[in-house]
């Protein structure tokens, strides 16, 4: 109840107290309907498109030349690839996972944050999608890793894990695009009635039938909503029950990824802490990406009336919160392999502290846990600039957590004569960054077309706001 009280409390707002029930709606309509920002739009839209040629470029050469030109070799056979798919995963399943855990328990402050979130899930996983297709060396039969009936009578083979990374992706994604496109549905009808009241006032005005076609789009995606009790009781359950399902494939993807490598007799993954690190990492990468973007979007658009401060410190004790179980996990895998492991163990432990490849494990440590140190001093928790700097800091210790955790395990063999250096290539990162090139464009259209603050989450906080009258 005191969280409640705080939530509508005029000096902690989750809404500017100018705005009522009405406005909140036309403010979040007019910014996606009349496309704010259009140069700042422009412009990230082209530098997308300039990363998207990279990750054509290099996935082109990899088809031509093959994966030696990522950097892998034996022993190291993953590498980036491995690690930029793991990231991502991680961003994804974090992000799913914050937006289920925040609807089913009921948080307010939800409304700015959850179309966001969902977003990231499900453009995260596109992005992770490439990777096992590249995998596979002829891309173009994708298709033979699903277990479908064929004439040729070809089946999986379910010892690999590549089978189980399509399974994921598949599953994963097809949660994630149901949970989105749900919570979506009466903000599109929404959209749908405004965009014909702007198709109306336009009537013989330029751009009529780009008006038209968006408004019958609107209708089509709002498959019928009409608001009716109805309506809202289904919607509602549907949306609780997708998000339950969304928690279990988000368990079952990175449990069942960190038992894959536990389960294994390599020193350095054969620790039981593995499934709770990998748990907390992507929950943490996933809080990290959404604050990020969260500021970027408050600071591009003119949304800083519904994205408050306290969205910003809610986020921020989050990100603070999941750091130190981080640091809980990475600490007992640490000690306990220092006090109790063999001498393979220490020497994986060893050439992670202080080898070839060590500053990945002291990114991985610092840039994970040190920041968000910060959140305990109420002004940076509040601030979206320390939030977002903060965010993209961790997201970057993420990717190091999982370098160290696959590269630096794989350079020694057991025996000391299949140790090989490995050094980080090119086109191994041209991809990773043509990944999010593709991230990229994929957002900035969701961005300029859907609404990215969830108007139904906001309106439910305005009966207890004072509502500003004309007159």
């Amino acid at each position: 109840m005191s969280e409640l009280v705080r939530a509508h409390s005029p000096a902690d707002p989750l809404v500017a107290p100018e705005h009522n029930w009405s406005s909140t709606g036309r403010l979040v309509a007019h910014v996606t309907l009349e496309h704010q920002a259009r140069w700042r739009w422009w412009i990230a839209f082209g530098a997308a498109l300039m990363l998207i040629g990279v990750l054509a470029g290099s996935v082109g050469w990899l088809l031509y030349e093959g994966v030696g030109v990522w950097g892998n070799n034996i022993p190291v056979t993953w590498a980036l690839d491995i690690v930029g798919y793991d990231w991502w995963i991680g961003v994804a399943t974090g992000s799913l996972a914050v937006s289920s855990l925040l609807l089913l328990l009921g948080s307010e402050w939800r409304g700015a944050v959850n179309r966001l979130a969902e977003t990231i899930a499900l453009l995260g996983v596109c992005a992770a999608g490439l990777y096992p297709i590249i995998h596979l060396g002829r891309p173009w039969f994708f298709y033979w890793n699903l277990p479908y009936p064929n004439t040729f009578l070809l089946w999986p083979q379910f010892r690999s894990p590549l089978y189980w990374d399509a399974i994921d992706i598949v599953s994963f994604l097809g949660v994630a695009f149901l949970f989105w496109f749900t919570g979506l549905i009466p903000d599109l009808a929404s959209m749908r009635d405004r965009a014909i009241e702007r198709m109306e006032k336009g009537e013989g005005k330029p751009g009529q039938f780009y008006r038209r076609l968006k408004a019958q789009l609107y209708g089509i995606a709002a498959l019928g909503w009409r608001g009716s009790v109805t309506h809202w009781q289904r919607w509602e359950h549907s949306y609780r029950a997708i998000a339950a399902m969304g928690l279990v494939v988000v368990l079952s993807l990175q449990m069942g990824a960190a038992v894959m490598f536990a389960g294994t007799v390599e020193p350095g993954w054969h620790d039981p802490m593995l499934p709770v690190a990998y748990i907390a990492g992507a929950l943490l990468s996933g809080v990290a990406v959404t604050g990020t973007l969260l500021s970027i979007v408050r600071f591009v658009l003119p949304y800083k009336p519904l994205i408050t401060p306290r969205h910003f410190a809610l986020l921020g004790w989050l990100m603070l919160g999941l750091s130190l179980l981080f640091l809980y996990c990475d600490f007992c895998s640490f000690g306990a392999t220092a006090l109790f492991g063999n001498d393979y163990d220490r020497g994986v432990l060893s050439r992670r502290l202080h080898g070839d490849h060590a500053w990945a494990t002291w990114c991985s440590v610092l840039c994970s846990v040190l920041p968000p140190q910060l959140f305990w001093i109420p002004l940076f928790r509040r601030s979206s600039i320390v939030v977002g700097l903060v965010g993209i800091v961790v997201a970057f210790g993420a990717w190091c957590d999982h370098f160290m955790l696959i590269v630096i395990t794989l350079q020694h063999d057991f025996l000391p004569s299949a140790a090989h250096p490995y050094s980080i290539a090119l086109f191994g990162m041209a991809t990773f960054v043509g990944t999010g090139g593709l991230f990229l464009f994929l957002f900035l259209l969701v961005l300029r077309y859907v609404p990215v603050i969830s108007i139904v989450n906001l309106r439910w906080l305005l009966p207890a706001l004072p509502i500003r009258h004309n007159g």
